[in-house]
């Protein structure tokens, strides 16, 4: 097969030009001099201890999706409802091996911890997202879990099905 030069060449469509992140990014907005208020601990427990109390919380609640713990062992600072989802969540946990990544608390108001705990399980990486709420009652000040959130993909519960 031979060409001519007189033939067009067709069109190639033209690559990708490289371009640095700074030529296309807005430019950097100046610091402010003043940092942010951020919501504080409450004073009766600082934020480390309460981060601390938190993340053995989520840990222990993990080992009990697993089936390694009883759910009652969470019964005091879980509220109720709270519990119930959780021996529900048990259900469909127990067979895709959980263990507990990193978990990372942030306070959201002088008695409000929202945390988020990276679930490993045997089909991927999930989000186990909690709650925590200043109660005080007789027995002092503690926190208490008032909402626990995990959501398991199509994939995760046929995992389950096969394992029964």
């Amino acid at each position: 097969m031979t060409g001519s030069i007189a033939e067009p060449r067709p069109q190639l469509p033209q690559r990708p030009v490289l371009r640095r992140l700074a030529d296309v990014l807005p430019p950097p907005v100046p610091a402010v001099s003043a940092p942010l208020p951020a919501a504080l601990p409450p004073a009766d427990l600082s934020a480390s201890a309460a981060s601390a109390q938190v993340e053995r919380v989520l840990r222990v609640a993990v080992e009990i999706l697993g089936g390694r713990r009883p759910a009652r062992q969470l019964s005091a600072v879980l509220r109720p409802d709270v519990l119930t989802t959780l021996v529900t969540l048990q259900a469909v946990a127990g067979d895709l091996q959980p263990r507990v990544g990193k978990v990372i608390t942030r306070y959201q108001g002088p008695d409000t911890l929202e945390t988020v705990a990276l679930v490993n399980l045997s089909t991927g990486v999930r989000a186990l997202a909690a709650r925590f709420e200043q109660h005080i009652d007789d027995g002092g000040s503690r926190w208490l879990c008032t909402a626990l959130q995990l959501r398991f993909t199509i994939g995760d519960l046929a995992v389950r099905r096969r394992c029964r």
